[in-house]
This record gives structure tokens, C-alpha cells and sequence, in this order.
């Protein structure tokens, strides 16, 4: 009986549960929102300015929203919160310096795995091939010596 009434209380905590829709706060115009997903949370760990609660954050947000009402662009925008907190507040690396080398980290790694790879197989046919040039009659003489080399007691 506690089982079933454990599985109510869950559906019961299921279904009263919320859903956070997507849609911004009445107080901001969409833009804003679409310019702060542009943007990292600076206290944050991987949350964007748009989806982070953050106080600093809020008030990032406020001040996109005076910059759209003053009829700054995105771009304008944008490029004070990069003045302000370098290249590191863009959600997304800039494809150049050192955050290229982020773009590219991917690639290259794959490559130098491929080469290890094909390295590999080649290694390994090699020696398959160089073991199938031995033929019967020399595996039977080593065999043979290995034999008396144990019987001797490894002596020579």
C-alpha cells in the first residue's frame, strides 16, 4: 500500500509542476533577450546573460534595454559589453587569435587521433605479414630448440 501512495505523491508533484516558458519577462522587449543570448553570465558557469537570474545579469539586461531605447544597434551594444569584459562575455568564442584555436581544438584532435590510428593498423599488418613469411619448418626447428634449452634446465 506505501508503494502506491508514494507513485500518487509523485504524479501529484508531476503534474502540479510548472514549466518555464520561453517567453521573455513583460518588462523587456524580445530583443533584449536575443542580444543577452549573445552574451555570457559573468558569474555563471555556461549560462548565457538571458538565461541566468543573476543579479548581474539583470542588470546587463537592463542596460541593453536603455541602449535599444537610445537606438543603438546590436553590434554598438554588443561591443561595450566586449570593452568592458573583453572577448571572454561572447557566448560564443570569436573565430580569431586565440579563440580560433578553440573553433579549430576539435579538428585537430581528430587528426592526430586518425594518424594514431592508421599508424597503428599499419604497425600491426606489418607484423602480421612478417609473421606469415615464417614457415612451418622454421617454427618446428625453434620449438624444438626451445625444448631441449628446457630440458637442460636453461643451461648452455
Amino acid at each position: 500500500m506505501k508503494r502506491w501512495a508514494w507513485i500518487l505523491l509523485l504524479l501529484l508533484g508531476v503534474s502540479m509542476a510548472q514549466t518555464v516558458g520561453n517567453q521573455p519577462p513583460p518588462d523587456y522587449p524580445p530583443e533584449v533577450f536575443e542580444i543577452a543570448k549573445k552574451l555570457r553570465c559573468p558569474v555563471c558557469r555556461g549560462e548565457s546573460a538571458a538565461e541566468s537570474n543573476a543579479g548581474v545579469t539583470e542588470e546587463m539586461r537592463r542596460q541593453i534595454a536603455e541602449m535599444l531605447k537610445e537606438g543603438k544597434s546590436e553590434e554598438e551594444i554588443i561591443q561595450y559589453f566586449v570593452d568592458r569584459y573583453t572577448d571572454w562575455i561572447l557566448y560564443e568564442p570569436p573565430k580569431k587569435g586565440l579563440g580560433l584555436v578553440v573553433w579549430l581544438a576539435p579538428l585537430i584532435g581528430l587528426g592526430i587521433f586518425g594518424l594514431g590510428l592508421y599508424s597503428y593498423t599499419r604497425t600491426t599488418a606489418k607484423r602480421e605479414a612478417a609473421l606469415e613469411e615464417v614457415d612451418d619448418d622454421e617454427i618446428a626447428r625453434l620449438e624444438a630448440e626451445l625444448e631441449r634449452g628446457s630440458e637442460d634446465g636453461g643451461r648452455q
